[in-house]
């Protein structure tokens, strides 16, 4: 072949090297993961945090931060496109999906995908021990705080309170921070911290229990079948003797699971980093966060009711998770 012929084959060769160097994704691409948590006082903040940082340590191309917003509004401004990433419960996506109950104003938010699940999170509904209330019946009229407004938590309180066909209206509703939460239960301006799921142990009970006697309100059989039957996500748990302080007894209730969800929009290679750092991390989040420990990490693959987002499918089957 003459050398001037030679020359442009080569320079075809290399334009076309360069092109597939482009075109093909990269775990460490550039993005910003904007990671949604929850208020300050819970245990989704921390863990969000840690998460973040360990999927930008590991790929430093990429950038994060956490957003304190809440369990159903993360579903909102993760469909939005407001943020990318964030923690919710397996029961509000699959609601958000399918635009009901809590979502029936918003209408199907399609713009979500399962990243992972996590672990789950039991019902907790605390009163003090003299307080003479011995089910959810009594707290009728009572003022009680379901969880932080806008948060997966009283999405869950609301579902338990409907099974006993209540409403909020029933109540006198105290949207309270975590923190909030604890400090008004002791000084006695809230009869009750309701959380239809929160991560086990709650700190504001841990708080409460520290310095007031309490107990535990449990469900009956039939208000747990209506609720694992009628909300997708729900199933049935029951906290073991000694949950608590003072707690000496078993508490029957459900669960939600929490999730990690991101946008659709999310890179592939981007939600791959992402559930490979919290396989990897996985064990030492449990050292963490106490809550971690019930979660196992084989069930990160476990189908919450809305589609999986491609990345994460392709590292799963990698595990043999998922086929």
């Amino acid at each position: 072949m003459p050398a001037k012929k030679k020359f442009v084959a080569l320079l075809g060769i290399g334009a076309l090297l360069a092109g597939m160097v482009l075109m093909s994704p990269s775990p460490a691409a550039a993005y910003d993961i904007r990671w949604g948590t929850a208020p300050a006082g819970g245990v989704w903040q921390a863990l969000g945090t840690a998460m973040v940082n360990d999927v930008v340590k590991a790929n430093p191309k990429l950038k994060g931060s956490t957003m304190p917003i809440g369990g159903a509004a993360n579903v909102i401004a993760t469909n939005q496109g407001k943020i990318n990433a964030a923690f919710s419960f397996s029961s509000t996506a699959g609601e958000a999906w399918d635009g009901k109950l809590f979502f029936k104003k918003t209408g199907k938010l399609r713009n979500i995908r399962e990243l992972a699940v996590l672990f789950p999170e039991p019902t907790q509904i605390v009163v003090r021990k003299d307080s003479g209330i011995n089910s959810v019946e009594q707290l009728k009229g009572k003022k009680i705080t379901p969880g932080p407004k806008g948060s997966a938590i009283s999405v869950v309180s609301g579902h338990v309170l409907r099974a006993y066909g209540l409403s909020f209206k029933d109540f006198d509703i105290r949207y309270l921070s975590f923190a909030e939460a604890g400090k008004q239960f002791i000084d006695g301006h809230i009869d009750c911290i309701f959380y239809g799921a929160m991560a086990y142990p709650a700190p504001p009970i841990v708080n409460a229990g520290s310095q007031r006697k309490i107990k535990l309100l449990p469900l009956p059989q039939k208000v747990i079948d209506s609720l694992v039957k009628n909300v997708k996500g729900l199933e049935s748990y029951t906290l073991p003797e000694g949950s608590y302080k003072g707690v000496d007894y078993k508490v029957p209730g459900i669960i939600a699971n929490v999730v990690v969800i991101a946008s659709k929009d999310m890179p592939d290679e981007v939600a791959y980093a992402i559930v490979k750092s919290i396989d990897k991390n996985f064990d030492r989040y449990g050292k963490m966060i106490r809550a971690m420990r019930l979660g196992k990490r084989e069930d990160m693959a476990k189908d919450v009711g809305i589609p999986m987002h491609p990345g994460a499918v392709k590292y799963y089957k990698e595990k043999g998770w998922i086929k």
